[in-house]
């Protein structure tokens, strides 16, 4: 008998521990750690800019995030002049230097190094319980999203390329998950007798569809 094991999450690992931090909470820490003090404008716009949808920039994500930071002493906010405009610049505390390194410390959870979810490979196991015709629209959908999202974190990567270091590498990484991602899709269409339209036209519209649905998310 398989026994499924649900997956720890960032959010019930923020809950269960004060000393643990969510994903998109270490990724704050993390770049104030490695970029300096900035403005919680500033922190949103990287996110905002960032090629990956698992990323939520939105005032309602950020700004709260923020205030949690604040309160849990992890960072602090000093009152700075923008132009004319006063506002706040946030940086790392001491605490929040120790706990971003026991964010990076090993081991490794499981769930970080393992199988990432993916929801497209979900879809995908249940190809079977629709029709020919169903899965020949899916797999062309999900591949012009796809192939269009590709071009994206191309654009991206390359922007990264002259600074090189590790934000280079990490945009490399996000190229390359979604190189296979593109490639994973090709062998199941090859697999189900589906041929997929790889135009440049296609792409372009997937991507300027993500991009809408991107900017209607962040308003």
């Amino acid at each position: 008998m398989v026994r499924f094991v649900p997956m720890p999450t960032p959010t019930k690992k923020l809950r269960s521990s004060s000393r643990q931090l969510s994903e998109i909470e270490g990724c704050v820490l993390g770049l104030l750690s490695v970029e300096g003090p900035a403005t919680p404008y500033a922190i949103r716009k990287v996110f905002l800019q960032s090629p990956s949808p698992q990323w939520s920039g939105s005032a309602g994500t950020i700004y709260p995030l923020i205030e949690r930071l604040l309160q849990r002493k992890l960072i602090r906010s000093k009152l700075c002049l923008t132009g004319k405009r006063r506002g706040q610049r946030i940086s790392v505390t001491a605490s929040g230097s120790r706990v971003l390194k026991q964010w990076l410390s090993v081991p490794i959870p499981e769930w970080v190094a393992g199988v990432p979810p993916d929801p497209l490979r979900t879809r995908v196991r249940f190809l079977g319980s629709v029709s020919y015709t169903q899965q020949r629209a899916f797999l062309q959908g999900a591949h012009q999203r796809a192939r269009a999202h590709l071009h994206m974190v191309e654009a991206d990567c390359e922007r990264k390329r002259g600074k090189g270091g590790l934000q280079y590498l990490m945009a490399r990484g996000a190229l390359i998950s979604m190189q296979s991602r593109c490639a994973f899709l090709q062998e199941v269409a090859h697999a189900l007798g589906v041929r997929l339209k790889d135009d440049l036209r296609s792409a372009k519209n997937g991507q300027a569809a993500t991009r809408r649905t991107r900017l209607e998310l962040y308003k």
